[in-house]
């Protein structure tokens, strides 16, 4: 029976401590339940009031904005309806014939007249030639045109001024371009309709944009050529230059970017006209959104809407809210041009809105002091009864803890926990596992205890187990009990590690090492040194409640801990012996000084163990080298007798040896008998 149990004379079991454990759980379950409750009812309407303020200020919003965007857009590109019903006029009217052909160079010019978001217009065949009318940086309009005929090339620049009048011709003899192997060309000739291009950099203007492509055919569906429009995107950049503008003045927020991507996550538009271009070795690209360092949001949120495909969602960013919106441009528009046709960009781009939250809730806030006052109300009547409530849980945490302290001198922190806290605590029974067991032992002790007072021999055991234990328990060993001056630890029960064989001989190191801190209080004292040997083993046994039902302990059993025994009784004074398995479970971080073949009783084969000189890895701790010492040469051999050991003690007979050489701790007999290596 433990000591305060016999002090308060009561028939106190486990089992009601735990009850009453229970009790005080339940009351303070109760409270916080009420708080929880609370909390809930001001959490729920903050969160319905907060959501259809947001609701009713962001998703429509950022709708029309979506939409405002997707037309500005379409209609820019609208010109690529006027080249469809450019293509059903132009077929078989000259396509073949592009060199010299006034009446196709007429036209060209008048859609670029016509359509001032235009760049280029160009128009080649399968023969390889080619007519392209360009829009200057002054505003004039520029014809490059390409004759194949007959296996020779001719390449011709006409330049012409504001009126329109021809004043120069250029032949560019050094001109290689073929239209048939340009990607606008290849992509309306392989989709056999209107064809977008990616988007590029113009080489003149420094501008982003992309190709609009459609081929002509034949009534045959055969491909004559194909014709094209460059189409510049800064204007749209420019429009959300203004859109932004004007949203500085609305309840979106003056923090909000608008933008476009395309499939590659290249920046197609956005409100600076020139954050979409990078330049790179000398040249411009199209920027990456990643590559976007003067928005951290825009790259974050659009990073978030890759990996999640959510449209529409909130991030932190910088420690600042910020809410996003993804849409992408619509696959089909039922939308009719003027000749009836349905139309579509066929663009896989984006629309991007990012806004911080702060620019949104500003309504909100006002309902959210309302709900701060509500949940201080709350929050107070929750206080007065938590007080209460406290009053009532220290008492009982005062007497919990006492239980725990007193139980801890007995037993593990682990077992107390698992013996109060858990219904299995205090049932009979046990289970299988692995673990690594250390038997320790002081060498001699049991004749040193027969010189000494019995008081003496108390303090002796008592001042070595508090060093030892100290050491066991910060290596989270489990003490499964002293027996007199052993100690039997397990590393694995009731919590198992997976590095437990590597604590066993760190522990097992150290407490070696702490050897001579014993040893100095002994001295102190007016007591002997002693000296400790350490067997260590890992194996499979049976740990749990062994007993009865009115008493019982924590313990393990199996053949392991009889071997891990065995093991320890080959050792001497500070030496740590262990068994194959120990060294196999700890790897090589371990330093091993010695091995040996022994065979234990009850073992069925001989087993290698090794004397142990420390541990590597995370722990660095190791025993000092012992290195040979020569031995002194007697002048005369002293004569001695000696009896053999079986196991820890003396054998029946004793022999005469005579000591030949002698240092201290070790001497050179010599003697009639052989005596076999660990039996000695």
């Amino acid at each position: 029976m433990f000591p305060f149990l016999k002090k308060n004379k009561e028939k106190t079991s486990v089992s009601s401590i735990t009850t009453k454990q229970n009790f005080s759980f339940e009351i303070i379950f109760a409270g916080l339940s009420i708080l929880v409750f609370a909390v809930m009812i001001v959490t729920g309407y903050s969160y319905i009031n907060n959501k259809s303020a947001i609701l009713g200020l962001s998703e429509e919003i950022i709708d029309q904005i979506n939409q405002r965007v997707f037309q500005n857009a379409r209609n820019y590109l609208m010109t690529a309806v006027d080249m469809t019903e450019l293509s059903s006029r132009i077929t078989g009217e000259g396509v073949e014939e592009l060199h010299n052909n006034p009446r196709l160079d007429s036209l060209m010019i008048a859609i670029l007249k016509l359509h001032p978001q235009l760049k280029n217009f160009e128009i080649g065949n399968e023969n390889g030639d080619f007519l392209m009318q360009r829009r200057e940086p002054d505003g004039t309009i520029s014809t490059k045109s390409i004759n194949r005929h007959n296996g020779k090339t001719t390449v011709k620049w006409k330049y012409r001024d504001k009126e329109g009048n021809i004043i120069r011709e250029v032949v560019d003899p050094n001109d290689d371009y073929d239209p048939r192997s340009r990607p606008w060309y290849l992509g309306a000739k392989k989709e056999g309709e209107l064809f977008w291009s990616d988007v590029y950099v113009f080489k003149t203007d420094k501008i982003p944009g992309v190709t609009a492509s459609s081929p002509v055919l034949t009534k045959n569906k055969q491909l004559k050529g194909v014709f094209g429009l460059d189409i510049p995107l800064n204007n749209i950049s420019e429009f959300l230059k203004t859109l932004k503008e004007e949203l500085k003045d609305q309840k979106i927020g003056k923090s909000s970017i608008v933008f476009i991507v395309n499939s590659k996550d290249e920046i197609v538009a956005y409100p600076d006209p020139s954050i979409p271009m990078i330049e790179e070795n000398g040249r411009l690209r199209p920027r990456k959104v990643k590559e976007l360092d003067i928005a951290p949001q825009v790259v974050e949120t659009f990073q978030y809407y890759k990996d999640t495909k959510d449209n529409s969602f909130n991030i932190k960013v910088d420690g600042k809210k910020y809410l996003a919106s993804y849409k992408e441009f619509p696959k089909s528009d039922s939308t009719k041009d003027s000749s009836g046709s349905s139309f579509n960009i066929k663009k896989d781009w984006t629309i991007g809105l990012v806004v911080r939250e702060d620019d949104l809730i500003g309504p909100i806030k006002a309902t959210n002091r309302m709900l701060i006052t509500v949940s201080l109300v709350i929050l107070m009547g929750a206080i007065v009864l938590g007080l209460i409530m406290l009053k009532i849980k220290k008492a009982l945490d005062v007497r919990s803890r006492f239980i725990k302290e007193t139980f801890g001198k007995y037993l593990s922190d682990e077992i107390v926990e698992n013996i109060l806290e858990t219904p299995s605590g205090t049932v009979l029974g046990g289970d299988k596992r692995i673990v690594t067991i250390m038997m320790t032992d002081l060498r001699g002790f049991t004749s040193i205890g027969e010189r000494l007072p019995a008081e003496s021999v108390v303090q002796m055991i008592n001042n070595y187990l508090d060093i030892m234990t100290d050491v066991i328990f910060k290596y989270n060993g489990t003490i499964d009990e002293f027996i007199g001056d052993a100690i039997l630890v397990i590393f694995g029960a009731p919590i198992q590690r997976p590095d437990d064989a590597k604590r066993a001989i760190a522990c097992a190191t150290e407490m070696q090492l702490a050897m001579d801190e014993v040893n100095r209080r002994n001295r102190e004292a007016g007591f002997p040194e002693v000296h400790m040997g350490i067997g260590l083993n890992t194996g499979e046994i049976v740990v749990g409640n062994i007993g009865s039902s009115k008493r019982m302990k924590y313990g393990v059993v199996g053949k392991n801990v009889n071997l891990t025994s065995r093991i320890e009784s080959y050792t001497v004074g500070g030496q740590i012996m262990v068994g194959p398995s120990v060294i196999q479970a700890a790897g090589d971080d371990v330093r091993i000084d010695d091995q040996f073949e022994v065979m234990p009783k009850g073992v069925n084969a001989p087993i290698t163990i090794s004397s142990v000189g420390g541990i590597g890895g995370e722990y660095k701790i190791y025993l000092p080298e012992k290195k040979d010492r020569e031995l002194k040469v007697l002048k005369s051999k002293v004569e001695m007798e000696f009896s053999v050991l079986a196991g820890k003690h003396a054998g029946d007979s004793t022999h005469i040896a005579k000591i030949s050489q002698i240092v201290m701790e070790e001497a050179l007999l010599e003697a009639k008998i052989s005596v076999e290596k660990l039996n000695n």
